[in-house]
């Protein structure tokens, strides 16, 4: 992301999205750190869900197949990262049609059925005056959002350490409270940028989390 994005309540992710206490997304990818991703998420048993951009998805449908098939779950980040009144209410529902069918495409070709319902996170998160929110009603979808946002997508973004550290932090107010964590972080950008950064924090963080 390129500035701070509104703060969102999270929305439960489909049941089969949604397996371990400590949930993980990621948005903006598949891009050139998903791979390593992956491999971090594999040596730690933890599944996670990604918020694909159909921009990527359209280029990177082998990529996608693995995601799904190592036992993670692809939600709709939209096509092209438009922000709230970047684009018209028509052009985002085709945008959305466009990356659900990209989505559901990467479904069959793993082999894996799809969520009944494909999980859906805008751009830079919605606020109550958003006029995005008409749009995801009249198409009976919610928005999933998150209990903590890393800045990792800054330039330059933290350091590892710090970014798993404040992950750390959140996990133990969040476990104090009785709820569960939903972190968004990001594998990519719309602009096809690597996040070592973010692999690193991630390995940090499950190891600490063992």
């Amino acid at each position: 992301m390129d500035t701070q994005p509104q703060p969102a309540a999270p929305e439960s992710l489909p049941h089969d999205c949604q397996t371990m206490p400590i949930t993980l997304t990621f948005d903006d990818g598949p891009g050139p750190s998903t791979p390593a991703l992956l491999d971090v998420l594999g040596a730690a048993s933890q599944r996670a869900t990604f918020f694909v951009l159909g921009s990527h998805l359209s280029t990177s449908l082998a990529m996608a197949v693995r995601i799904v098939r190592e036992g993670h779950c692809l939600g709709n980040h939209t096509f092209g990262h438009a922000r709230a009144g970047g684009i018209s209410n028509q052009a985002l529902i085709d945008e959305i049609a466009t990356t659900d069918r990209l989505i559901h495409r990467a479904y069959r070709h793993a082999g894996v059925v799809a969520p009944d319902i494909l999980p859906l996170r805008l751009p830079y998160g919605v606020s109550p005056a958003d006029p995005r929110v008409d749009v995801l009603a009249g198409l009976r979808r919610k928005h999933t959002g998150w209990t903590f946002m890393l800045d990792d997508w800054r330039r330059p973004p933290p350091s590892p350490s710090a970014l798993a550290e404040a992950m750390r932090r959140h996990a133990e107010v969040c476990a104090e409270r009785g709820r569960d964590p939903m972190f968004c972080l990001h594998d990519g950008s719309r602009y096809a940028e690597a996040r070592p950064n973010t692999v690193e924090a991630v390995r940090l963080f499950l190891n600490q989390s063992r």
